[in-house]
């Protein structure tokens, strides 16, 4: 009998490849791993509803940790397991500090997006997002006239506040200043993004809580990451691997690397360590 029971895995930069890509690969060894009676979940600092479609038409796949474990769900029933959440005042008062600067903002609620009217075409003509970004403004977005408005308005407690694409000097600066708010945890899943959540929110806790709703104890669960969203993850499960285009800091805290996710790293995990 297999002595793992839950494989978590991050999405970009560790199972799925440039451009979002799953490989058939990929998807082989996590059948396979369902097949012998493990826990198939995505780990990922995506809403529920940006899951590709990809993972989302595999048949073994039930349960996704979300937005850097904010909201842990279950695909199936669209139940919500665990939830850790910016609470609505706090959430105002980052959103008021994010306008003063030139920037794209979004945050997630109950597994959707939301965004400002004219962020999308912003983002393109004014903030100088990159062009392998772009995927990224092609969500369902709920559009608002202003984020900070609506979420004191109709008491919204967002999973995360995103920004998904910042210069570097305005980065570090935004950093240092949402850091001294206290109550907070911010994390990178790229070098260029920030991902704002509740302080006791991270996808650690996100798997520990969907632990605790299977029955599944620490030492049966598997992690696999490559960024700094990644690491309380990584730190948690009961084993853990690191991608070889992980930072080091990811590296650091897993207990074994493999090979970088465009040579198939994440599949060579699996089928070493899982199967």
């Amino acid at each position: 009998m297999n002595q793992y029971k839950l494989f978590a895995f991050d999405l970009d930069g560790t199972m799925l490849q440039k451009g979002g890509i799953l490989s058939s690969r990929a998807a082989a060894s996590l059948e396979k791993a369902a097949k012998a009676g493990i826990e198939i979940v995505p780990a990922t600092g995506r809403m529920k509803n940006f899951l590709p479609q990809s993972l989302r038409q595999l048949p073994f796949i039930r349960y996704a940790i979300t937005s850097n474990g904010a909201a842990v769900y279950d695909l199936k029933s669209d139940e919500l397991l665990f939830s850790c959440l910016i609470s609505t005042q706090q959430a105002a008062a980052v959103l008021e500090l994010l306008e003063e600067y030139p920037i794209y903002v979004e945050y997630y609620a109950h597994g959707n997006a939301v965004t400002q009217q004219d962020a999308p075409k912003m983002a393109v003509e004014k903030f100088g997002f990159p062009k392998e970004k772009l995927m990224f403004l092609k969500k369902d977005y709920t559009l608002v006239e202003s984020l900070r408005k609506t979420v004191l308005e109709k008491g919204v407690c967002p999973e995360k506040i995103n920004l998904p694409f910042l210069p570097e000097a305005i980065r570090r600066e935004l950093w240092q200043r949402l850091e001294a708010m206290g109550g907070l945890k911010l994390t990178s899943s790229v070098p260029d993004n920030l991902e704002i959540n509740a302080g006791n929110c991270d996808k650690g806790a996100g798997l520990r809580g969907l632990c605790s709703a299977l029955g599944i104890p620490q030492e049966q669960t598997v992690a696999i990451g490559d960024n700094g969203n990644d690491i309380a993850m990584l730190e948690f499960a009961g084993f853990s691997i690191a991608m070889g285009n992980g930072t080091p800091e990811a590296k650091k805290a897993a207990d074994a690397v493999t090979a970088s996710c465009e040579e198939e790293g994440a599949a060579l995990a699996v089928e070493t360590y899982l199967l």
